[in-house]
């Protein structure tokens, strides 16, 4: 699709392949992404060419930097990842998912009124069945959220919360281009 998009760059206005970009190629890039978030960096690195490729033709701009494409409208596809995570932990919270996945975050044990202490991180012993866990990154995440998310009730207010921000702050993914897997 991205190359049918740079063979037709000129004839298409930019709006119109933006919007072509994100209803025929973006779905096939962030599908399943709280399954395949932990997979291979090399993977990870793949997807984000893809997405810078295809942004680059949307915008028949190949000089600027993918940051810069990112800035001017979109969204990296680790920071997708990371607020489909945010939301999923929403969900956690307020018991909209079935059971079985409500018990694999348990509610965090202390009896007092602790900022951060909603749910239990759990130790870990790994990096690769650890870290690189959603049972261990979905607490952290949830207990770096500001406040005011936290406090939402609206799922559909959150989603619109977070999905204006940046999130790959809370978990330290500055260090290595934004991937998570480089960081441990």
């Amino acid at each position: 699709m991205i190359g049918v998009l740079r063979r037709l760059k000129y004839l298409i206005p930019i709006h119109a392949k933006l919007r072509i970009y994100k209803t025929a190629v973006l779905p096939h890039l962030t599908c399943c992404s709280l399954v395949w978030h932990f997979c291979h960096a090399s993977d990870t690195r793949k997807l984000e060419r893809i997405n810078e490729r295809g942004l680059h033709t949307v915008f028949c701009d190949w000089v600027s930097s993918y940051s810069d494409l990112i800035r001017a409208g979109m969204t990296s596809l680790y920071n997708k990842r990371l607020q489909e995570i945010g939301i999923f932990m929403f969900k956690v919270k307020h018991r909209l998912l079935p059971s079985n996945v409500l018990e694999l975050f348990p509610r965090s044990p202390s009896s007092y009124s602790l900022r951060n202490s909603d749910f239990y991180i759990p130790r870990v012993r790994t990096v690769k069945y650890g870290k690189h866990s959603l049972r261990f990154l979905g607490p952290l995440m949830w207990s770096k959220l500001d406040n005011r998310d936290k406090k939402e009730m609206s799922l559909q207010r959150f989603k619109a919360n977070i999905r204006g921000r940046d999130l790959s702050g809370l978990v330290g993914g500055d260090t290595c281009k934004g991937y998570h897997l480089c960081n441990s």
